[in-house]
């Protein structure tokens, strides 16, 4: 298994883009839980605040987003950037227009799993990775939409395949790892964008960000109602509360 111990000292910088989940256990929350677990430093962009599952998001302007973006890149700057949660063409063309100019250059993992279908031809082309759900073959799934420059992850509960030009690597599903879960492809998305900012190579951002993720789903905490969120600080060290006496 992977070495899942983050480094002593922050090292790379994730800008996350996505909505704003109240429970914190998916959407720009998780995300940001995942990169500071692995020891990447997150910025995030909000796109939507979700307040529950009973209540409609609240979007973004575009202009807002893209003015999020602006600043984290000209401030803080960004190593790797996570897309995730855009609807509608205006926040779309918004991003496009980010990653086409100022973060031209920085690498982009695009989680199709929270994006709208519109978002697929015009970020695909902009992005190092595409992870998505695959509801047939995950191998079929990747192939089918990896190109020489854009690496796939399908991702199924059989097992993910990381398609990367020819070469092609599967991952094994851990036993137990196929509960109800929340927050998984976020997660998932900036697990991966916090090794690629470390210097690891794509297969190994993906297989220590699945090993992650792994663990993260059979320590999780019985949380909420329903889907339980993830168990994201399993790779830090707990500091007992402090005696009042």
């Amino acid at each position: 298994m992977t070495d899942l111990t983050p480094p002593t000292r922050t090292a790379g910088r994730v800008l996350i883009v996505g909505p704003s989940d109240a429970s914190g256990a998916t959407g720009i929350q998780a995300a940001i839980k995942s990169t500071s677990a692995l020891g990447a430093f997150a910025a995030a962009t909000v796109t939507a605040v979700i307040a529950g599952d009973d209540e409609p998001p609240v979007m973004i302007p575009a202009i807002s987003i893209a003015a999020q973006m602006r600043a984290v890149l000209a401030d803080i700057g960004a190593d790797v950037l996570v897309i995730d949660g855009l609807s509608g063409e205006a926040q779309i063309q918004a991003v496009a227009d980010i990653l086409d100019g100022e973060a031209r250059g920085i690498p982009v993992v695009l989680d199709l799993a929270g994006t709208n279908d519109e978002a697929k031809p015009v970020l695909a082309p902009l992005a190092r990775i595409v992870v998505l759900p695959s509801e047939g073959d995950a191998r079929e799934t990747a192939s089918a939409l990896a190109t020489r420059h854009l690496a796939v992850l399908a991702t199924s509960a059989k097992g993910d395949v990381l398609t990367e030009g020819e070469t092609v690597s599967a991952f094994p599903v851990r036993r137990g790892t196929d509960r109800p879960i929340r927050g998984a492809g976020p997660s998932l998305a900036a697990a991966i964008a916090a090794g690629l900012a470390q210097g690891l190579p794509l297969a190994a951002a993906v297989r220590r960000a699945r090993d992650y993720i792994e663990e993260a789903i059979l320590t999780a905490p019985e949380f909420g109602r329903g889907a339980s969120p993830l168990n994201h600080v399993h790779t830090c060290r707990h500091t007992p509360p402090a005696s009042f006496e």
